[in-house]
């Protein structure tokens, strides 16, 4: 008995009669395409090797979507119970593309921690794991006090974590803006995380996404790197490459030309002294060197063209930048890595300098200027000294004079009193001339004083 089947490819309806020993091939009269009809005792559901694929992705499909929403549940049920292993939950502190962190507290060790988990809906979950577990194994291998501490890492039914010391502290993103954020202060930032990434490039490790949300400054103006989640190991040999071949990493307005331009060389420390060089060019002017409305355009322009100068400009603390300043940040900062600072403990030496007042070598000063600076540096010394001379040179004339001349008392007195008001008009002048305002001192190594703003909360490690 002939029984109607609806083609799989056009939806056509076809008539058949089923054999009752195997089943039949039937081509379509309108697509002509090849379809099965099962046995007569078989399943009643028309098969071809294209339906199948289409059941067997539906199939894993639901697999997939099943696992998820069961991971899904976990995390959830951490975030209700408060509680994951030996941590108690406090708080969450930040969601990024690979992970969330809680703040927490490590029930046996009795102290609190920023505890990093696996977000359970990624979308290539197992690359992403992978990135996770490196990012721990980078974290163990440094020891410093301006890098985040890994304590503990591991798996807690079936999700993957590492927990890290607690920094009560605010973004640097947060801080741009502060009056009390001194040019002092925003350089002493930029000199101990190039200190921190020396120390991690002496690991073998570079960071590769250097911005000010991985900046945490606590009180007292200490700065701690974080977020090594893109970080790559400096010897990939015996290692799986999971970074896909020309894929950009990074954030845009930070990147080195070379971590989107391979022709420019390989991504290594020098990377990283750009992208730190690209953030104290955004704390000194407030914005990051290259702007646009797309990712895409903001990378043409870090390629072809030069940040915007910062000479004679003015921080948002609304102090000026000097010349020896912006020079530190064009060196850290060339296209070309191999003419930036050769590592990231040259540009701290140099931002250490720069602070004390000393001369930077990314500017090699003239012998008048060195000379200038050198007076600057040691005036109130020099006035001190010209001053003794000027008071004591004087008094040895007068007396040469009255020998010199046989004066009497009462004339070497008269003398004498005229050279000491001659010398008193003279120390004055030198006193008001060589001892220049506190203002102009600070040109070259400002004393600014300050303190962390206290309203602003307390963050951890922004993945």
């Amino acid at each position: 008995m002939a029984k109607r089947f609806r083609c799989p490819h056009c939806s056509n309806i076809e008539s058949a009669e089923q054999s009752p020993d195997r089943p039949l091939s039937v081509t379509c009269s309108k697509c002509q395409q090849r379809f099965r009809i099962p046995k007569l005792d078989g399943p009643g559901r028309v098969q071809t090797s294209y339906h199948q694929k289409l059941v067997n992705q539906q199939i894993q499909k639901e697999v997939e979507v099943s696992r998820t929403e069961s991971e899904k549940e976990k995390l959830d049920r951490i975030v209700r119970e408060r509680r994951f292993g030996d941590y108690d939950i406090l708080d969450e502190l930040g969601k990024g593309g690979m992970g969330v962190v809680f703040k927490a507290f490590h029930r046996h060790l009795k102290r609190i921690v920023a505890l990093k988990v696996v977000l359970p809906d990624l979308d290539d979950k197992e690359t992403m794991l992978k990135r996770f577990k490196r990012e721990a194994e980078l974290h163990a291998r440094l020891d410093h006090p301006n890098v985040v501490r890994v304590y503990d890492s591991g798996e807690i039914d079936g999700v993957h974590y590492f927990a890290m010391n607690f920094i009560q502290g605010t973004q640097l993103s947060r801080l741009m803006g502060s009056p009390e954020f001194t040019v002092r202060h925003r350089v002493d930032v930029a000199r101990q995380i190039a200190e921190a990434l020396d120390h991690a490039h002496g690991h073998g490790v570079v960071h590769r996404d250097i911005k000010p949300d991985n900046i945490i400054v606590e009180k007292g103006w200490v700065a701690t790197l974080v977020d090594f989640g893109i970080a790559k190991p400096t010897d990939m040999s015996g290692r799986e490459n999971i970074t896909r071949q020309g894929l950009a990493i990074g954030t845009p307005h930070y990147m080195a030309p070379e971590q989107f331009r391979t022709q420019l060389g390989e991504v290594g420390p020098r990377s990283d002294v750009y992208s730190l060089g690209a953030v104290l060019y955004h704390a000194l002017r407030g914005s990051p060197p290259f702007e646009a409305d797309t990712a895409h355009k903001v990378l043409i322009a870090a390629a072809t063209q030069d940040p915007p100068s910062l000479r004679g400009e003015k921080t948002p603390s609304l102090e000026p930048i000097s010349d020896d300043l912006w020079a530190v940040v064009q060196k850290a900062m060339r296209k070309k890595p191999e003419e930036r600072y050769a590592s990231a403990r040259e540009f701290a030496d140099d931002l250490r300098r720069l602070n004390d007042g000393a001369e930077v070598h990314a500017r090699p000063l003239s012998g008048r200027e060195r000379l200038r600076r050198r007076i600057a540096k040691n005036e109130r010394n020099i006035g001190v000294y010209l001053t003794i001379a000027a008071t004591v040179a004087p008094l040895l004339l007068c007396i040469l004079l009255g020998v010199a001349l046989g004066a009497t008392t009462a004339g070497f007195a008269t003398l004498l009193s005229g050279a000491v008001a001659g010398m008193a008009a003279v120390v004055v002048a030198a006193w008001s001339f060589l001892v220049k305002p506190a203002q102009a001192r600070a040109r070259f190594a400002p004393k600014a004083t300050g303190a962390l703003p206290e309203e602003i909360g307390a963050t951890a490690d922004e993945v």
